[in-house]
């Protein structure tokens, strides 16, 4: 064992900085030579290029399967890498997953490439290259070696859907109070070599220097406990930006639908305007918004206990943001299915992730039953499912789920079965393909529903606020 192996046995994860101290005073090495032997020291694992004096952060390879390891690695980016930290902490503030546009926004750093600055997306592509994260579609996530928690893409999706909405409702606002300009309102634009989620032009008497407009600048922060360290990507953006010369006036807001009172100290000592959404746009719409965006953060939970909490959901959305309700539509759909088990299942689980040698993958529903598992596939498309998205489930969904209920040992004896939900249904080929499997598959159980199918599973419950919900929302027809 090497002299830095007993290190880090003794003390866990350092700073190379930190490495070379400990070598120095307990073996006598020069400073110089201790650097070297740590460079050299092929048994210890390193993360680079995101420290400042050219430092790792040095660990073994089973500090990784600690609860703590992920924590003192963001703990070292804090003290020795901040603005990378920042990219790490929107992530963790977002669940484990983020949309590229977001955590633009969610970082101090720019996103116009400066010459003392590596350009954004290099970093990240750092990030990804030493499997820190993953880049899936248009999303950055925490990678499984780091974070043993588990993402769910369709309701962080959902949730960025309803970000979007209440940007687009504070343009409005903006517009309609005069604090922009009525042509004006960008969203996700850059401003002073930053990311904003909204930026409009203000000729507010107050901003004006001269001839020379003013701006409004927002972020928004909704869906989790929002913290002091968490609202400072927004303070450095603005300070960086006033130091810059001839720098235009801004109003900032930072949109929140809750804040720690920490967090909203440090902010109103800053200057910031702080939009809470009740006040912004309504008490009942925020409690709409709050209500929803819990749900979908404890789909599984909120299903057994209060099953039927979404279905007035998507009465009030229909009600107050119809636009919104459309865009979620898939995600709710997974609530319907869910909704089904629900009555008769021990225990549900929405969004559930599983990494195999292949990959992610990722299936709505999964229902324990005391005598079988049921994985369902849930789509509310306004087309038919075809045959290409049939086999992707056939071919590399079915086997990775199979193998995963099969390798747990309290499930390994339950019978499995495979669902597909389409409100639209399927293709020729696509049912073609789907009952050729459920007559000929003998591991597992294949079943298949379309829209009439759904609203009959109503009926069977004798539940007539999903009936109605069914037909009106997910099929369009008149109950």
């Amino acid at each position: 064992m090497t002299n830095c192996e007993i290190i880090l046995k003794q003390s866990g994860p350092l700073m190379s900085g930190e490495l070379g101290a400990i070598l120095v005073s307990q073996y006598g090495l020069i400073a110089n030579t201790a650097s070297k032997t740590i460079i050299r020291d092929k048994s210890i694992k390193r993360i680079t290029g995101f420290y400042k004096s050219g430092q790792h952060f040095c660990f073994l390879e089973e500090h990784k399967d600690n609860v703590d390891f992920f924590d003192l690695f963001q703990e070292s980016l804090f003290n020795n890498g901040k603005k990378y930290w920042y990219v790490l902490n929107a992530l963790k503030m977002c669940g484990g997953i983020i949309s590229r546009r977001y955590l633009e926004c969610y970082t101090n750093y720019p996103i116009i490439p400066l010459k003392s600055h590596i350009p954004f997306n290099e970093i990240l592509q750092r990030f990804v290259a030493q499997g820190i994260l993953l880049f899936n579609e248009d999303c950055y996530l925490l990678s499984p070696k780091y974070e043993k928690s588990f993402t769910n893409y369709a309701h962080y999706s959902a949730i960025e859907c309803i970000k979007d909405t209440i940007l687009d409702n504070f343009k409005s606002l903006s517009k309609n109070i005069g604090l922009i300009s009525y042509k004006t309102g960008e969203f996700f634009a850059e401003h002073g070599k930053f990311r904003f989620g909204f930026k409009g032009v203000s000729y507010v008497s107050g901003l004006m220097q001269g001839n020379k407009n003013g701006f409004v600048v927002a972020d928004i922060l909704i869906g989790h406990p929002i913290y002091e360290n968490d609202v400072k990507f927004f303070i450095d953006k603005l300070e960086t930006i006033g130091k810059f010369e001839k720098s235009s006036k801004l109003i900032p807001f930072l949109i929140v639908d809750n804040l720690d009172k920490n967090a909203l100290k440090f902010l109103k000592n800053k200057g910031i305007v702080i939009g809470f959404i009740d006040e912004l746009f309504g008490e009942k719409y925020a409690k709409t918004i709050i209500e929803l965006v819990n749900l979908l953060n404890n789909a599984g939970a909120s299903l057994k206990q209060t099953p039927e909490k979404y279905l007035d959901l998507i009465k009030q959305l229909k009600k107050y943001n119809e636009g919104l309700a459309n865009n979620i539509k898939g995600t709710l759909f997974e609530f319907v299915v869910g909704h089904i088990h629900s009555t008769k299942c021990q225990s549900l689980d929405l969004g559930k992730e599983i990494v195999d040698d292949n990959g992610k993958h990722e299936t709505d529903v999964v229902s324990v039953y005391a005598d079988k598992i049921v994985i369902s596939e849930c789509k509310a498309t306004k087309g038919q499912i075809g045959i290409d998205i049939i086999d992707i489930w056939i071919q590399e969904k079915i086997p990775a789920f199979f193998n995963y209920i099969k390798s747990i040992e309290p499930y390994k004896e339950k019978n499995i079965v495979f669902e597909y939900w389409s409100i639209s249904g399927f293709t020729d080929e696509a049912l073609e393909r789907l009952n050729h499997l459920k007559n000929t598959s003998k591991r597992y159980k294949v079943e298949y529903f379309v829209g009439n199918d759904v609203k009959e599973k109503a009926i069977e419950m004798k539940n007539k606020k999903l009936k109605e919900v069914v037909n009106d929302f997910f099929l369009n027809n008149k109950v």
